[in-house]
This record gives structure tokens, sequence and C-alpha cells, in this order.
């Protein structure tokens, strides 16, 4: 028994022993995983496939987690029944933010071309040039009545020679830009004699 004892003993400092040594042979992998797969940067070639692309466009019908945005109403302005909305998504509150910021947002990105009230004489209407489309007057006839979904969707996709902006403003940026707008169409209608002292414009959006 006791010899055993000091058999195991021995081989367990034996093989403890081997921990740390230098070694010119690779280690054994037993289970090879993904240690040894090829990798690719962006832009570079892969002769595996016969684009000879690394890059590769995502399977059909897939959809990347966080991005289903199977809302209507929220991304797209439209109600269950395909009809442009004229209210704001549930889950955003018309609030002194959103307007503050719907204004902020107008002023970076509309601005220029709509003018800050909205009437489509924005600076760059006055540099010369000229536009095939002239940039639209939000307060027209047609324009009056849009739904709030309707200027939501043109901020999103564009319009005419307008381009879209949904890559670079957030969703809930572009229903502020639309509560904005909506509020200079109100402004416009109002009546200036009943405006609290001091304001320029009433604030008023419909839910």
């Amino acid at each position: 028994m006791k010899a055993m004892t000091f058999i195991a003993a021995g081989l367990c400092l034996a093989l403890s022993g081997c921990r740390g040594n230098q070694s010119d042979s690779p280690p054994i992998h037993f289970q090879q995983n993904m240690d040894f797969q090829e990798r690719g940067d962006a832009q570079e070639k892969n002769a595996f496939f016969a684009d000879g692309r690394w890059m590769r466009l995502p399977p059909k019908g897939t959809v990347a987690q966080g991005r289903l945005m199977e809302d209507d109403h929220k991304y797209r302005g439209r109600l269950p029944n395909g009809k442009l909305a004229d209210a704001l998504p549930a889950d955003i509150k018309l609030d002194e933010a959103l307007l503050s910021r719907g204004e902020a947002r107008y002023e970076i990105y509309c601005q220029p071309c709509h003018g800050s009230m909205g009437y489509g004489d924005g600076p760059v209407t006055r540099r010369g040039g000229g536009f095939i489309t002239k940039p639209a007057n939000f307060h027209t006839k047609k324009l009056g009545p849009a739904p709030l979904g309707y200027l939501f969707d043109v901020a999103s996709n564009g319009k005419n020679t307008m381009l879209g902006y949904k890559a670079q403003i957030p969703v809930k940026d572009r229903w502020a830009i639309a509560a904005w707008v909506r509020t200079l169409q109100v402004a416009h209608r109002a009546d200036p004699t009943t405006f609290p002292k001091g304001t320029e414009i009433a604030r008023t959006v419909p839910q």
C-alpha cells in the first residue's frame, strides 16, 4: 500500500514538473473549434466565394437583433390599415422637451432649405443657382392639413429632389421634427392676438 502511495506521489511530481517547460512542439488541440479559422477584413478578397468578396450580404429574410421595427406607426408613420397616422406613436410623449428637440433638429437639417418658419425660403434658396424643385412651403393648402405621418415619412424617405434623412436622424428625432413642423403650421394659422404676451409661436400639436 505504501509503495502505491509513493508511486502515485512520484507521478504527480513528475507531471507537475512538466508545467512551464519550453517545447518546440505545438500544443495538442483535442477540439479545434474556431482557433485556426481563417478570417478576413472588410474589402479583402476571398476566392472561396464566386464574387471574390469577404463581406457577405445577410441571408434573405433575416433581421438583425433589435432591428425588427414591426411597429408601422412608429417606424413608417402608418396605421394598421395603411393610412398615414396623424398622431405621435404611443411611446413618444408630446412635451416641451420633444418640441425643443424637434426645433433644434429642424434648424440643423431642415431650416437651410425650408426656412426657420417653414416658408421654403431658407438661406440655401437665396444663394443663386436655383432648385429643380423649390423647397416646400409647409403652410400651403396642400401641406397645411397633412398628417404627422406624412411629415415623418418625408423626413425619413425624402420627396421629389429632397433626399431622406433616415440614415442620419434617429426615429424619435424625426417624429420631433414632424411635431415641430406641425407647431409652425398651427402658429401660422393662429390669431396673434390670442398669444400670451411675449410668445412668438403657439406650440400646439394634435395627439
